[in-house]
């Protein structure tokens, strides 16, 4: 109490000072119409400026969250497209409801850990079995196609990606439906191998490929990358082409594992054949 007194002692001047400017404002703003005018539109404004940083900063402590939410209704969507579905030939029409049975369920996760300059490069994602993943699953992005499920623990999954030698894909030129296979040649995690396709088929810089469906581990029409060079080779019969790939596997973050609900049908019926 001692220490506040000699404080007003000290400084009395000033605090009159700043009392009797403070009631001068006053009167002046509430008994004057332009001056109070301005002062509500000046306080209006800089409230504006305090709340659009206020909510700058609460917005960064929530994009975790939404970003989240944006992954979580991304795969709701893509269950929902039509080529997750196969469609059923009814011989009755008394069943109405069951016209499509669902061919592909897509899993949400992320990418926790990753290499992009090894021989063999591999992903880690922070789901596994108890979520869903099982071997041999594809992975995919919002860009494109990511790589297949190599192996699983309880809660997280190894993927091969396309920047592994080990990895093939079956891919078809979107303008002319052609089809080859795509590797990865280790000479950048940008680019890959087209091969299989013919010399008299067209075809140019800046065709997309997608997946054909053959396999059972990607549906039709994923993207894999757009071509970046073609280049005819003296005695070959077909073409050296490379692409780039539609996923960036140095930014890649959130990704969709495939469960192909059918897998164990199509797999058992190929084994007859090929048995």
């Amino acid at each position: 109490m001692k220490g506040f007194l000699l404080f007003v002692l000290k400084h009395h001047f000033t605090l009159i000072f700043i009392f009797l400017q403070s009631v001068s404002l006053f009167l002046i703003i509430n008994y004057n119409h332009t001056q109070r005018e301005t002062f509500i539109n000046s306080s209006n404004y800089i409230s504006g400026i305090a709340n659009s940083k206020v909510n700058g900063v609460f917005s960064y402590f929530t994009l975790v969250e939404e970003n989240q939410r944006l992954i979580k209704e991304n795969s709701n969507l893509r269950n929902q497209f039509l080529k997750n579905y196969k469609l059923i030939n009814l011989p009755s029409k008394e069943v109405l409801d069951s016209t499509y049975l669902q061919n592909y369920k897509y899993l949400s996760g992320e990418v926790i850990q990753s290499s992009v300059s090894k021989t063999r490069n591999f992903l880690t994602l922070n789901i596994g079995r108890i979520q869903g993943v099982e071997p041999g699953s594809g992975v995919v992005s919002a860009d494109g196609v990511v790589g297949v499920v190599k192996t699983v623990s309880n809660n997280y999954s190894v993927v091969l990606p396309v920047i592994n030698p080990d990895f093939k894909v079956s891919c078809r030129i979107n303008r002319n439906q052609y089809f080859g296979s795509l590797f990865w040649d280790g000479s950048s995690y940008k680019k890959a191998i087209l091969q299989d396709i013919p010399m008299h088929v067209d075809v140019q810089k800046g065709d997309s490929l997608y997946t054909t469906g053959f396999s059972s581990i990607f549906p039709t029409g994923e993207l894999v990358g757009i071509i970046e060079k073609v280049e005819k080779k003296p005695g070959e019969n077909f073409y050296f082409i490379r692409v780039d790939l539609s996923v960036d596997f140095k930014r890649i973050r959130s990704v969709y594992v495939i469960d192909h609900l059918l897998k164990n049908e199509l797999d058992s019926l190929k084994s007859t054949v090929d048995g």
